[in-house]
């Protein structure tokens, strides 16, 4: 399930890509039940996703799955904001 280049035939996505929507996925739901965990899954989503983003530029044209990194990229960017401001807004931060 690779992307489609111009000339027709199939560019393999990039399997770190994969593993940064597939960490993303588990990290968000984990969000609500135990942020901690939501937190420590979702830094490799974001790691996977840069390094993915990378080896995918650096190949010129030969991996793809770009958007694929994207995606998981902002799922754990995402997860890691919302543990951040669920941190800093509970009463341990209060007067």
């Amino acid at each position: 399930m690779g992307d489609v280049s111009d000339e027709g035939t199939s560019v393999p996505t990039n399997p770190k890509a994969v593993y940064s929507v597939v960490f993303g996925a588990v990290a968000f739901p984990c969000l609500f039940i135990y942020p901690f965990l939501a937190f420590a899954i979702a830094v490799p989503s974001v790691t996977c996703g840069v390094f993915a983003r990378r080896e995918i530029r650096d190949s010129k044209g030969a991996v793809g799955g770009d958007m694929t990194a994207v995606i998981g990229l902002t799922i754990g960017v995402t997860t890691i904001a919302f543990v951040i401001l669920t941190w800093l807004m509970s009463p341990y931060f209060r007067d």
